[in-house]
């Protein structure tokens, strides 16, 4: 399956935890905005060159994981693809009713736009390496082109990880500006 393949398998999973996350109760969401601000809380002390690094290297590490874990079954990737869609649009829809629409947008487009495609590309590389690890246990052939495969791969992830720096810039030196301005703090 070629990497193109792999990207809309991934795009698709992550949508439909977008969708699901829609209909997400809203007690559930709670747990996971309370959550999202006790990180957002953390990280209070820091920086701004300590929260870019604390978002990027985060981010990062979830890509890794992603890749490495992918051969057990790729339950990592895609778990992490439907898990993220679904509390990006569950969260985003509690936020919309407690704020704005406009803030949900405000806080997302801008870095998403670079971190929701590195993320996407990322864990299609995941998908594409682990599924080919786990066909190399089953067929020769597959064997032989594991390690192409990997290479490949490897550099769609770094592609990935490049895209996540101006993700966290934006992220860090972009986002609160744009929030305190739609949400008037």
């Amino acid at each position: 399956m070629d990497y193109k393949k792999w990207l809309i398998l991934a795009a698709s999973i992550f949508t439909a935890g977008i969708i699901t996350g829609f209909f997400a109760p809203a007690d559930l969401i709670e747990g996971q905005l309370s959550g999202l601000e006790e990180t957002a809380n953390a990280l209070e002390g820091f920086s701004s060159l300590g929260v870019f690094l604390a978002i990027l290297l985060k981010n990062a590490l979830v890509f890794m994981m992603a890749f490495a874990f992918a051969p057990v079954l790729l339950i990592y990737p895609v778990v992490t693809l439907f898990l993220n869609g679904w509390i990006l649009s569950a969260v985003g829809v509690l936020f919309a009713r407690e704020e704005s629409l406009l803030a949900v947008i405000a806080g997302i487009i801008p870095h998403g736009i670079f971190e929701l495609s590195a993320f996407v590309i990322a864990q299609a590389a995941a998908l594409s390496f682990g599924a080919m690890a786990i066909s190399s246990v089953f067929s020769r052939d597959a064997r032989s082109q594991l390690g192409a495969n990997f290479r490949q791969n490897l550099r769609y992830l770094g592609l990935g990880m490049a895209l996540l720096i101006p993700a966290a810039a934006i992220e860090t030196f972009v986002t609160p500006f744009l929030l305190e301005k739609t949400l008037g703090i």
